[in-house]
């Protein structure tokens, strides 16, 4: 028996029992659902006798379920959204549903944090912490037990705006494994994350058929088996606006504003969607349109009415306020026509020139005409774009150390590749402790890293992605939070350490992380940028910078980098310009005075002279001197270039815009000796040269090789390498100054396609998918996505993948019991593993309680489901085989036993039941062999009566007549077999199927 409480506010310490049969109260109907996968519920129907019956307040009532045996708390939660009926008899009848108190989860939204080398416990303790600080003290938590440990406790988590259900189930549950179980106790609500909940009861309370359980049901469930899988990684979103926004305006038509939640409270949603709409709401206005969201939906933006009348119409009312989709598209506006998302439904709502009538509790809906078929205004973000400010505006420019300033710099040679992908502003060089903004934008991300600290970006119209790191010494430190507009000046935080770095992408900034230590574009130079074209660097003395037509070195470690001209931006494209122009020239390759051409007319040029003019106008070098592939060397180093490689190797390492290959051993290079090219961007080479097809005269002797060009950037090095006259040695020089950015790899442009994901497709041929082949025998070509959120990396995407084929199992195995079948049904626990035994169901194994429903007024028909077991592919085909043997051995045993068993009517010897004993060797018939054994003990207890006095005999007959009876019960028994034979190979014993 059951009994259940009710309280009508959760803080009330006394209830009222609303049904107990013992003392004479009941529900109508009522049904306790507990699950291991999802939320315990409990579904109620009362009438009009019961003291609940129309008391209960959604989100207010709670009740609790009694095992009243034991007086065990069973179940604790809040009342959802009732439902009302009258049935034939004229009686009404009320409906409540009641979710478990894990449901408090949902009440509370998680701010964006990145949280790194964090246990599972501290994790957890973290979102708890979070979503405690947002609700009252009824629905606060306690962590009390946490088991689950992994290898992955110092993964990075990003939490978004999300429930903090949602969050545990994300970055926990779903990533880690384990299980959230809460409970009330003591008037407290605790919680905890076990490995493994439940107890074994392996010999405990077995499950044996024909003994405390006369039936079971299996389900068997290959649906979800996948044979092709498609890994998927991070997702990754474009970070450059189809629009550029600006908020200047101050005439009205371009509003900036709340479009969701504020901690939950919708109430600057609503006044920010009634001036869009252009309508005035009073305080009292929004008060009464937050009831009604309160009555409808409780703030959910998408939940759905699947139980009412309009759902059994087939258009269940959705959303915030519970719109059918008919009048929603009636009343939406253009753009914003989503009905589950909530900003959209307001504007719905306003868009009816009657909504401060027809809104109103107690049931709603549009009466007027409609307002407006798009928006009248224009819904802009703040703030963004704008100008360019110093982060520490007092201080002016300053000055920079070598070891500061972006690029390749003395100084800097501590860090990977000596290349610094940033601007550091020192504390001494640049004091203040205000953080200000350096340009406008929303701040994207907020986070702590190894070797950045606490950090956040900003990304602005214009599409920078701005990063501040390693100034701030806690995250209290950072004043913004993600989602927030910022403009140029605005102070964003307080520097607590000895300098603030600024780093500049037009990339995305997880990419671009991978190239902190790459000049190649990705990285772009603050210092111009932040005040307005003017550095440092040209304010050095002339005479410091010496420009020469010889090499006047003959180290190759000599490093003049520091230059003016290195710090100046490579402009490529005026490189490119004059390519272009030579190739309209129809350009003849001439190593003789005529050379000289490329300067004016660039109707000739040789390689060297070719490259020479190219950089000159790439570093706007005014000063014309033609190099050749000896002299070439010095003039790279003395403007802005470093050796990044010399040597013998016949491939190519990752090239970047502007760098210059010079082939041919210093010294030995002259003339027809050596060859030189540039790199127009990090896949594509430039050239003059002669012998390629499309040459002058039909075509002009300069030639473009990149990744679809005959030959392709890799084979006409390949073919310079191997087929080179003389010792094979060449030299890779790469400008350290401000590159720009470049178009290629999967960051074409800077942007990348909206929703598209990381794939193994780099790493696997060309293919994005894995091929299953032994389940695809089974099965046949089953496609699925599994999706790793945090992986960007392809080869760790790839490994990922595998290792969840290894683990993938082929189907999904439920039993399903009956109270009425099953002995002590209450004794049974969620969560907890009992021995299944049950031949014909499946062979014996440890099943977890996975979910139990329990009828309040007929425990009878209370059923329980056992499994999840998940079984291997191999499992899944050896239970297919396992069957066909049986059935096989059945057939024969059942054939021989009814021979045995017409030579038992005539008298059986112990010899022969051994013959039976052998002939079922290991098929287990359990009701077959304890009708063996019980006919095999009746007849040694006859032979024992018999050799006993005549006065025995009497007795002795009569057990013989036993002995017969038993025989012909024997004889029903194979006759039942027979009948369960058929069954199982699919027909009746007429020969139908079944």
């Amino acid at each position: 028996m059951y009994r259940v409480i009710a309280y009508d506010e959760p803080t009330d310490k006394a209830g009222y029992v609303v049904h107990d049969p013992v003392v004479g109260l009941a529900a109508s109907e009522g049904k306790l659902t507990m699950s291991s996968s999802q939320a315990n519920t409990l579904s109620l129907t009362l009438n009009q006798a019961n003291k609940l019956f129309g008391k209960v307040r959604p989100m207010h009532t709670h009740v609790e379920v009694y095992d009243s045996d034991n007086s065990k708390l069973l179940f604790r939660g809040r009342a959802l959204k009732p439902e009302r009926e009258m049935k034939s008899n004229g009686q009404f009848s009320q409906t409540y549903d009641f979710e478990d108190i894990d449901s408090y989860l949902i009440d509370s939204v998680q701010r964006y944090i990145e949280i790194a080398n964090a246990t599972p416990e501290e994790f957890l303790k973290k979102l708890i912490e979070e979503h405690n600080s947002q609700v009252p003290e009824y629905k606060q938590f306690t962590v009390r037990k946490v088991t689950v440990t992994n290898k992955k406790d110092n993964t990075l988590r990003k939490v978004d705006y999300q429930t903090t259900k949602d969050a545990i189930k994300k970055l926990l549950i779903d990533s880690i494994g384990g299980s959230i179980i809460v409970e009330y106790k003591d008037g407290k609500n605790y919680i905890d994350y076990l490995k493994s909940p439940g107890q074994d009861h392996s010999m405990e309370a077995p499950l044996k058929i024909a003994e405390n359980m006369q039936s079971a049901k299996v389900a068997i469930d290959p649906s979800k088996v996948i044979t092709r899988l498609v890994p998927l990684g991070a997702q990754i979103e474009t970070q450059k606006p189809d629009e550029k926004h600006d908020d200047s305006s101050d005439d009205g038509t371009k509003l900036s504003g709340p479009m969701h939640a504020i901690n939950g409270d919708w109430g600057p949603s609503i006044k920010f969607a009634a001036k869009c709409m252009k309508t005035s709401v009073s305080d009292a206005e929004v008060s009464t349109i937050k009831d009604v969201i309160r009555h409808e939906s409780n703030g959910s933006e998408t939940i759905v009415n699947n139980w009412d009348s309009n759902a059994a119409a087939g258009h269940p009312s959705k959303g915030l306020l519970q719109f059918i989709e008919p009048t929603f598209k009636a009343y939406a506006i253009e753009g914003y026509t989503d009905i589950l998302k909530g900003f959209d439904q307001l504007l719905a709502m306003f868009n009816d020139s009657n909504w401060n009538s027809d809104v109103h509790t107690g049931g709603w809906g549009p009466t007027g005409s409609k307002r407006y078929d798009k928006l009248p205004v224009d819904i802009v973000p703040s703030g963004t774009g704008g100008g360019w400010g110093s982060p520490f505006p007092s201080a002016g420019h300053g000055s920079f150390s070598g070891g500061q300033l972006f690029g390749v710099h003395a100084g800097g040679e501590f860090r990977q590749n000596g290349f610094h992908d940033g601007l550091d502003f020192g504390s001494v060089d640049h004091p203040g402790s205000d953080v200000h903004a350096i340009h406008g934008g929303k701040v994207t991300k907020i986070g702590y890293m190894g070797g950045l600290g606490n950090y956040f970006v900003t990304h602005s119209d214009d599409g920078y992605n701005i990063d501040y790191q390693e100034a701030f010494g806690s995250r209290s430190n950072i004043h913004v939070n993600v989602g927030q507009y910022v403009k140029t000046g605005q102070v964003v935080g307080t520097r607590t350490t000895d300098h603030l770095h600024i780093g500049i992408t037009k990339k995305d900034f997880d990419y671009a992380l991978r190239y902190a230590f790459t000049n190649n574009g990705t990285w772009i130079d603050p210092e111009p940028l932040i005040f307005g074209g003017s550095k440092q660097t040209r304010s050095l003395i002339k005479k410091n910078f010496i420009s020469t037509k010889t090499d006047n070195s003959n180290s190759s470690s000599t490093d003049n980098s520091n230059s003016p001209l290195a710090k100046q931006g490579l402009d490529i494209q005026a490189g490119i310009d004059m390519f272009n122009k030579a190739k309209a020239a129809h350009l003849e390759y001439a190593m003789d005075y005529r050379r000289a051409d490329i300067l004016t007319d660039q109707k000739h040029a040789d390689c060297s002279s070719f490259v020479s003019f190219f950089v000159e106008l790439a570093i706007h070098e005014t000063d014309r001197t033609l190099y050749n592939t000896e002299t070439l060397h010095g003039f790279l180093k003395n403007h802005g270039y470093i050796l990044h490689y010399e040597g013998t190797n016949k491939t190519l390492p990752a090239m970047q815009t502007g760098d210059v290959i010079i082939m041919g051993k210093k010294g030995q290079s002259a003339g027809a000796a050596g060859h030189t090219a540039v790199m127009k961007d990090a896949d594509t080479v430039l050239e003059c040269s002669s012998g390629w097809p499309g040459g002058y005269p039909d075509g002009a002797d300069v030639f473009e090789h990149g990744k679809s060009s005959n030959p392709t950037l890799t084979d006409w090095f390949s073919h310079d390498a191997n087929n080179w006259s003389g010792e094979w040695y060449w030299y890779l020089y790469r400008f350290s100054g401000n590159i720009p950015e470049q178009d290629s790899g999967d960051q074409k442009g800077g942007t990348i396609k909206s929703g598209v994901r990381y794939t193994i497709a780099p790493v696997n041929d060309g293919k994005d998918y894995l091929d299953i082949p032994e389940f695809q025998n089974e099965f046949g070509i089953i496609n699925g996505e599994v999706t790793w959120d945090d992986i960007k990396d392809p080869a760790k995407l790839l490994a990922k993948g595998k290792t969840w084929i290894k683990a993938q199992k082929a189907s999904t195995n439920t039993f399903t019991v009956s109270a009425i079948e099953l002995k002590e049904y209450e004794r049974f626990k969620v969560y907890d593993r009992y021995l299944f035994i049950n031949p014909y169901v499946a062979e014996q194994q440890l099943l977890t309680v996975i979910g139990k429903e329990i009828d309040l007024n007929k425990p009878h028909k209370s059923t329980m489901t056992f499994g999840d077991k998940t079984t291997r592919l191999t499992d899944y085909q050896n239970d297919l085989k396992k069957v066909s043997k049986d059935v096989e051995s059945l057939k024969s045993t059942i054939s021989t036993i009814g021979g045995d068993v017409s030579s038992m009517r005539a008298g059986t010897s112990s010899v022969e039941l051994a013959t039976i004993s052998e002939q079922l060797g290991t098929v287990d018939v359990p009701q077959l062999k304890k009708d063996y054994e019980g006919t095999q003990k009746d007849i040694e207890d006859s032979k024992t009566r018999l050799d006993t006095a005549e006065t025995d005999l009497k007795t002795v007959k009569k057990d013989d007549e036993t002995t017969k009876q038993t025989l012909a019960d024997y004889q029903k028994t194979i006759a039942d077999l027979d009948e369960r034979l058929k069954k199982l190979e699919g027909g009746n014993t007429n020969g139908t199927g079944v």
